[in-house]
């Protein structure tokens, strides 16, 4: 360790040892448990964080949780072995929920959403047939977890299949149960075992501290041969030149985007719990299949050739 990175680590010590009463500290690779080096640290009261919280959320929604964040240090974390970043200190369970369901804007968010699957509702649609045509059978069950406000699972024909959502905020369960989507609680999750057919994450493991804890319980609910969408920031180009981090929304985004993957780190974290990628052939059956029963997406197909060798959204099939 050099002598900068050794006096980084002792000042951070230091201020966390002060206020962490809102955070946990991980200073091992959640992939492979070995130590990082630190590659950028701000304390959260540094004037390039408190600007970007008061641009980002608001001054009045930052103000609610500046306190919060007194003497806790914005530390990012890399781990050469995995080629992976993460944020030292993560909020606990409470911040977390208060960021999420009371400081986010909820009707921006809202908006947003609804305008970004207005304009994707055909290709919606078509990822929706795209997997239903993989199976046999009347009930074909989709789980979206981290569903948001549940805009993809409505975006298909109901009757051809079985909507379900792992949503954390209360105001989005609500919006979504309005939409005929079933929320599962997490309390009762013990009944979904081997339950789904297709279990969607997009935009969700970047955000969640245990995610290795999430990989586990998706196998525990995915049937047989199930698939598996999983996508994340792409995180690569900071990955390999730490000197690109800035105070920004994007791949270490303070606060909310607690880990940093590039696709090397993506795969080899699900390949240590047991998932295997969908290869380039199994890609050209599955869209064959989707031919023969009338379901044609030239962008679809393209974009899963794409993903299969290059991006961070990548499909897996659970044996």
């Amino acid at each position: 360790m050099s002598l900068t990175q050794t006096m980084i680590l002792n000042y951070t010590s230091q201020v966390d040892q002060i206020g962490m009463k809102d955070f946990y500290k991980t200073l091992n690779c959640k992939i492979c448990n070995k130590k990082g080096n630190i590659i950028f640290q701000k304390n959260y009261d540094d004037r390039d964080l408190t600007k970007f919280f008061e641009t980002y959320y608001g001054l009045k929604k930052y103000k609610f949780f500046k306190n919060r964040l007194k003497n806790v240090c914005y530390s990012l974390i890399k781990c050469e072995n995995c080629k992976f970043i993460w944020q030292k200190n993560s909020p606990k369970e409470k911040l977390s929920f208060d960021l999420y369901d009371k400081i986010i804007d909820k009707n921006e968010s809202l908006i947003k959403s609804k305008k970004k699957f207005s304009l994707r509702k055909h290709k919606n649609k078509c990822e929706i047939d795209f997997v239903i045509n993989q199976f046999q059978g009347n009930q074909i069950n989709f789980l979206d977890f981290g569903a948001g406000w549940g805009h993809w699972l409505n975006s298909g024909e109901n009757r051809k299949y079985y909507p379900y959502a792992l949503e954390m905020s209360k105001y989005r369960q609500k919006y979504i149960s309005k939409l005929g989507i079933d929320i599962i609680d997490y309390k009762n999750l013990g009944k979904y075992k081997n339950f789904f057919h297709f279990i969607r994450m997009d935009q969700v493991v970047e955000h969640v501290d245990e995610f290795r804890d999430i990989f586990i319980l998706i196998k525990k609910l995915a049937k047989k041969d199930c698939i598996f969408y999983l996508s994340v920031p792409d995180g690569e180009d900071i990955i390999k030149d730490t000197s690109k981090i800035r105070i920004e929304k994007g791949a270490v985004q303070p606060l909310e985007h607690l880990n940093c993957f590039s696709r090397y780190s993506l795969l080899k974290a699900l390949r240590l719990e047991g998932f295997k990628k969908i290869s380039f052939f199994e890609i050209l059956v599955m869209h064959i299949k989707n031919l023969f029963k009338g379901g044609v997406s030239v962008s679809l197909f393209l974009r899963d050739i794409k993903d299969c060798f290059y991006s961070t959204s990548i499909k897996f099939r659970i044996r």
